[in-house]
């Protein structure tokens, strides 16, 4: 323990004592300003650091889950795996480091400034309080008159209490001063210490994580390199081609307008249409159409299921239509319902009405060479065709099915054109075309297999002619 202030000096009370005790007081109190002022400092730099640590860990999940939504990119996903792993472990260090912070360094220091400077300050009120009485008694026995004996004595017995109070006082402070001071030394330098030993804890152990990682970090800067490269690479290619497809005419979409029939997902043809509703208003929405299994459906969004127009496109026709002022119209009829299209553009209304008359081709050819596949079975004739009760109403629903089966392929422009439909029923159409009697005998069998014409009698034929 370095002893500032003699003791001896002390029971002098001279000058250079008193001078010695400013000076510590001072000094004491300016330790106490800038001890209260660095405890503010660390708590602050807990907060910050708690605060810190809770905002990597959030930073360190969001890696992870960065990393799981990169689960089809190998390379990534790694990265981010390794890397989240290795911060999570540093923070917990850090969190470590930062409680012992609070115990070591803020809790001393504060202990040091509550009692180790509190008891500084009592001391020095009592040392203060005696010095008071000692000047006290030393004025009173200097004016005690040499002529009353009696005030004479009690100023010298007041003077002799004062000065053993003072002297047991001052010698208290003087031991106070010096405890202090010597205290003052390793309380900081054991907090300090503590600090330091924290400090370097968290960063070796920190070193020691991301060494552990030497090797993956020089691999993954080689495949980074590799990556600036490819990608430098697709860069310039994918400019030239840019410029390329900017020289072109690109105008209009040709592209989508083709008819593949073979196509490998199924779909023939694709592509957006306007669709008058079939409501009073007559409204009309632009909507994604395609020709798919020999049906003509539509869909707004990708993952909607489809609408279908028109669910056998062997039962329906295809025409330009011009009774309405807008442009590019087209209508799709079926023994059912009439469909009101628009297209783009007048190229496309051919493109999509040729594509419509080459699926309702190519499912005939695929009825013609499927005529081994085994159909429903038919009912008799005479259940179908046969008097009254449940006979008579099939027979009546053959009939309308036939007549509206008729009329849409009567109004076909395509049929008309090529190879025009026979009126009557399929038993009259031996002397037109064998070979058209047959696709469309086919059609009406396939579809309506109990109100097939091989099961039609003569008075049925006449029913439905």
């Amino acid at each position: 323990m370095t002893v500032k202030l003699d003791f001896e000096e002390c029971l002098k009370d001279s000058p250079r004592f008193r001078a010695e005790i400013e000076m510590v007081q001072t000094d004491v109190s300016e330790l106490e300003t800038r001890l209260e002022k660095l405890v503010k400092q660390c708590h602050a730099m807990l907060d910050a650091g708690r605060v810190y640590c809770q905002t990597s860990k959030s930073f360190v999940n969001g890696l992870r889950e960065l990393g799981h939504q990169c689960s089809g990119e190998k390379t990534m996903e790694e990265c981010l795996d390794k890397f989240s792993k290795k911060l999570s472990i540093i923070l917990d260090a850090q969190g470590e480091a930062i409680e012992t912070t609070q115990k070591t360094v803020k809790t001393k220091l504060q202990n040091f400034v509550k009692e180790d400077v509190r008891r500084f300050k009592d001391v020095r009120k009592e040392f203060e309080r005696g010095s008071e009485c000692l000047e006290g008694a030393l004025v009173r026995n200097a004016q005690a008159l040499r002529g009353k004996p009696h005030e004479v004595e009690e100023a010298s017995n007041a003077l002799l209490n004062a000065r053993r109070t003072f002297r047991s006082e001052a010698l208290d402070y003087v031991l106070e001063i010096n405890v202090i001071e010597a205290k003052k030394k390793t309380d900081i330098l054991m907090a300090m210490l503590s600090l330091m030993e924290a400090q370097a804890q968290l960063f070796q152990h920190g070193h020691q994580s991301l060494s552990e990682m030497d090797e993956y970090r020089r691999k993954l800067n080689e495949e980074h390199t590799q990556f600036v490269l490819n990608s430098a690479r697709e860069k310039r290619d994918m400019e030239q081609r840019h410029a390329a497809i900017k020289k072109k005419d690109v105008s209009y979409d040709d592209s989508i307008m083709d008819f593949k029939p073979d196509a490998p997902n199924g779909i023939a043809m694709e592509g957006y249409l306007y669709k008058r509703a079939s409501n009073a208003f007559k409204t009309w929405s632009r909507r994604w159409f395609s020709i798919q299994k020999n049906q003509l459906v539509y869909q707004k969004k990708f993952k909607e299921q489809p609408t279908v127009v028109v669910e056998d496109l062997r039962l329906c026709t295809v025409k330009p239509s011009a009774d309405n002022e807008r442009r590019f119209l087209f209508e799709v009829v079926s023994p059912s319902k009439s469909c009101m299209l628009q297209a783009d553009s007048e190229r496309q209304q051919q493109a999509w009405i040729s594509a419509v008359q080459n699926s309702i081709a190519s499912a005939f050819q695929e009825h013609r060479e499927d005529t081994h596949s085994p159909r429903c079975s038919s009912v008799s004739a005479s259940s179908l065709i046969g008097g009254g009760g449940r006979g008579g109403n099939r027979r009546a629903r053959c009939a309308r099915r036939w007549r509206r089966y008729r009329r849409s392929w009567g109004t076909s422009s395509a049929a008309t054109a090529e190879s025009p439909v026979p009126i009557g029923p399929p038993s009259t159409w031996a002397s037109r075309s064998a070979s058209s009697a047959q696709e469309y005998t086919g059609a009406w069998e396939s579809i309506f297999p109990k109100c097939a014409p091989s099961h039609w009698t003569p008075g049925s034929r006449s029913l439905l002619s």
